[in-house]
């Protein structure tokens, strides 16, 4: 019985890492288990790849991994003991992504973050509340979000700009990118 036991356990653990989804980093470079990949959406690659910052750590950003004429394999990297899995380990249609968001290799989200505070954000805080309140101003955000649309990548941002405690003005900013190479397309600056 408990040979038989032991057997039953072996054989779940065996079928269940085969169902895993998550892979060696050199093997997926290599082209190999890319069977492991759960495929999603080119709205969820969209939506992983805004996770990332300028100053992040290795497990937060998502990476391209491989790709073949079918699917882009991404995921997010972790260190195992000496070597470095994808966790979760996830595939996209490439055709999908090549027409929907063509920039998808080197544009990430703190690529898209930097452009709209670089262009938009940093210029109402220098005009609207450097030259009031040099010395203690703050700035809230309401509302920072970013889609992937079939016009381009929409950003729209929120924020209230105080001095001193005293709010000063509320600003509404909509702006949408070219998801080839993040060039403005259209821009939009509401200040209240």
């Amino acid at each position: 019985m408990k040979k038989l036991l032991i057997i039953f356990v072996g054989i779940l653990l065996l079928t269940s890492c085969q169902n895993t989804s998550y892979i060696a980093l050199h093997d997926a470079e290599k082209g190999m288990f890319l069977d492991r990949a759960r495929r999603v959406s080119v709205n969820t690659f969209f939506d992983r790849r805004m996770q990332s910052e300028l100053e992040s750590q290795l497990s937060k950003d998502w990476y391209i991994v491989n790709e073949d004429e079918d699917f882009v394999y991404f995921g997010q990297l972790m260190k195992k003991s000496s070597f470095t899995m994808i966790n979760p380990f996830y595939k996209v249609r490439r055709a999908q992504l090549d027409s929907i968001f063509p920039g998808y290799r080197s544009i990430e989200g703190k690529h898209i973050k930097a452009k709209v505070f670089q262009s938009y954000v940093k210029p109402v805080i220098e005009e609207r509340l450097l030259v009031n309140c040099p010395q203690s101003y703050n700035i809230q955000y309401a509302k920072r979000s970013y889609k992937l649309t079939n016009e381009g990548i929409l950003a729209q941002v929120n924020f209230t700009g105080k001095c001193y405690e005293q709010k000063i003005f509320k600003a509404n900013l909509h702006v949408l990118l070219n998801p080839e190479n993040l060039e403005v397309i259209n821009a939009e600056t509401n200040l209240k």
